[in-house]
């Protein structure tokens, strides 16, 4: 970090507040030059989170300075689904950046975190830091492999308390089935136009990338508001949208298809997505008040 600041690159410190004053300690009068984010300021979000980079790296001055994040994700508290994501995201940073002006370290605590997630680490980050240290990481995986490991089934909705829009053909009615129903199932009302664009994003794709139609269901666990869009369409291939990273890597407003994935992460909590020669279903989640 200290010889980011030499370089006048911008330099970014996700931490907790404990750990930052141990850095500005360490670090001496250099720390000024070093912007510290709270891990809620950074960790929002898979989709969000990756968006945050792009927007420092684009924002970056001349033709050599490079981002630097010194961060620690945020383990703690996730259910299975989100340390799942987290993980992917982990994983698809090293497509999603390849080439960028950026330089990213993660900081894993071994001795607080839970074995599993330290092993993960492994397998999504190519190069370890152990003390002053580099080395090769044996375990890591190829994105495109771990990525593919975590497209399991989807978990069965729930038997009671699903809305359902049947065979839907047009936008109009998607976007009138969320207003009447995910502010009562739980979703903050100053989220229910961004949730609605997410789900128009979906439900367009359904229909022009699908069979013409799609089907709709929403419901809400204790924690979240999740809206399911599935067609019968044969979706994307595994070649398309750059090996099957379905929203991750931004893409060009232009190019149409993809587009409407990426806005979506970006709106959303999280996004699951499931694609093959039966049809695409995409679930999107948002915290419930």
């Amino acid at each position: 970090m200290t010889e980011g600041v030499r370089r006048r690159d911008s330099v970014v410190a996700v931490t907790t507040g404990e750990n930052e004053a141990l850095l500005r300690e360490q670090i001496g009068a250099d720390a000024e030059q070093i912007t510290f984010l709270t891990l809620s300021d950074w960790y929002d979000s898979p989709g969000r989170t990756l968006n945050a980079h792009h927007r420092r790296i684009d924002a970056l001055s001349g033709t050599t300075g490079i981002l630097r994040v010194l961060g620690e994700p945020v383990w703690n508290g996730l259910d299975p689904l989100e340390t799942s994501e987290w993980g992917r995201y982990e994983s698809v940073m090293n497509v999603a950046l390849a080439g960028a002006r950026a330089w990213i370290m993660c900081g894993y605590d071994s001795r607080s975190l839970p074995a599993a997630i330290v092993d993960d680490a492994r397998r999504t980050h190519p190069a370890l830091a152990v003390g002053a240290r580099s080395e090769v990481s044996n375990a890591y995986a190829d994105p495109a492999s771990y990525y593919a490991e975590r497209n399991g089934p989807l978990l069965d909705r729930p038997a009671l308390g699903v809305e359902r829009l049947h065979d839907f053909i047009e936008m109009a009615a998607v976007r009138k089935f969320i207003a009447d129903h995910a502010v009562r199932l739980g979703l903050p009302p100053d989220r229910l136009d961004d949730f609605t664009l997410a789900v128009n994003e979906i439900a367009t794709n359904a229909i022009r990338h699908g069979a013409g139609r799609g089907e709709v269901w929403l419901w809400a666990t204790d924690h979240r508001v999740i809206c399911e869009i599935s067609d019968a369409g044969g979706g994307p291939k595994s070649d398309d949208l750059s090996n099957g990273f379905f929203g991750f890597l931004r893409t060009d407003p232009q190019a149409g298809r993809g587009h409407g994935l990426w806005i979506a992460r970006q709106i959303c909590d999280l996004l699951e997505m499931r694609s093959g020669e039966s049809g695409t279903t995409v679930r999107l989640h948002m915290r419930r008040e």
